[in-house]
């Protein structure tokens, strides 16, 4: 697979770096919560642009978001307590699951190290951390998102937890009109949409939104720690071509390239960047991984003619790709 020197639109449009000049399909209702019995995992959604970086070494990363330790103030927009539960593919609750929530502020920026355009707003935390109890449950305190770029409104969630797959995932509002044309929404199944649409109760002074998020528990021995060793390394990724418009247009910032790391603990492998933390990628087939946390995207790794491992990449699908030689291995 070759770079490409331009981007299928539709990936643009799904990225939120462009505008839709047509109307995709859209929720007309949603409930405030999908039927309880149902254990359907709930889809994975990419990182975004802006996931916790620089901010994971803030002392501040609690589950109120609306406050910072240091100031006096209040974030500025309407306040919103999000809570739900953490469970399992068998609907059990799972404790001890690692919740992170991050989000654009009333403005629609996110405390970023990329993300340069909008107000800041110096009472909202961006980021926040939750440890669940027995019951699977979490909350947190935080602002109704602004709105950026052509995305619809919605709150990022990543949950970890030793025995299960990472989920990262987003919350979306119901009766949203950009629901109509968000591109990551709209690549969702109407039921899909509907396990990640919440609808905000302001019956009480403070506005709520119950939602649930469902994990997979990892199955052992379905790839060896050996094999997956065979792919840990670094790569360099010439930042040419597509992927150029990707880094520069999403992080304002000019990478002439970049070392892809993977790594493994376990039976579990993990893939980090510059421009990301560190990510699980989940097997399908062999030398193959699903990387859905980066924009939704396949990992492949390559083999020479020695059937050693020497490149890795990262596609779409074949014609919108990236490719990184394998530098050193680990």
């Amino acid at each position: 697979m070759k770079t490409p020197t331009k981007f299928n639109r539709r990936h643009w449009l799904r990225l939120g770096l462009g505008v839709a000049t047509g109307s995709m399909a859209g929720l007309s209702a949603i409930g405030k919560a999908t039927d309880p019995d149902t254990c359907e995992t709930t889809p994975a959604l990419e990182l975004g642009p802006f996931p916790p970086m620089k901010s994971r070494s803030q002392l501040d990363h609690d589950v109120d978001l609306t406050q910072v330790t240091g100031q006096s103030g209040t974030a500025k927009g309407e306040l919103l307590e999000v809570s739900g539960r953490i469970l399992d593919d068998d609907c059990k609750p799972v404790e001890g699951a690692i919740v992170e929530t991050w989000q654009a502020n009333h403005f629609g920026k996110y405390n970023h190290e990329f993300n340069t355009k909008g107000e800041h707003d110096p009472n909202f935390q961006g980021w926040g951390q939750a440890i669940t109890n027995a019951e699977g449950r979490f909350s947190f305190k935080t602002v109704v998102p602004g709105l950026y770029a052509s995305r619809a409104r919605h709150i990022h969630y990543k949950v970890s937890k030793r025995g299960y797959h990472e989920m990262v995932t987003q919350l979306y509002f119901d009766g949203e009109e950009r629901n109509k044309t968000d591109g990551i929404y709209n690549d969702l199944t109407h039921e899909e949409q509907k396990q990640v649409t919440r609808t905000i109760d302001r019956s009480s002074a403070l506005a709520k939104m119950d939602f649930d998020i469902h994990i997979r528990q990892a199955k052992p021995g379905k790839v060896t720690e050996k094999v997956l060793q065979s792919y840990t390394g670094k790569y360099k990724l010439d930042c040419t071509g597509g992927i150029e418009r990707l880094v520069n247009e999403l992080y304002g910032k000019e990478f002439t390239s970049m070392i892809i790391e993977i790594t493994n603990r376990g039976e579990t492998l993990y893939m980090t960047m510059p421009i990301t933390p560190t990510m699980e990628v989940i097997w399908k087939a062999k030398d193959t991984f699903d990387a859905n946390a980066f924009y939704n995207m396949s990992l492949v790794f390559k083999r020479g003619a020695d059937e050693k491992v020497n490149r890795l990449v990262l596609a779409w699908d074949e014609q919108n790709s990236f490719e990184a030689v394998r530098t050193a291995s680990l």
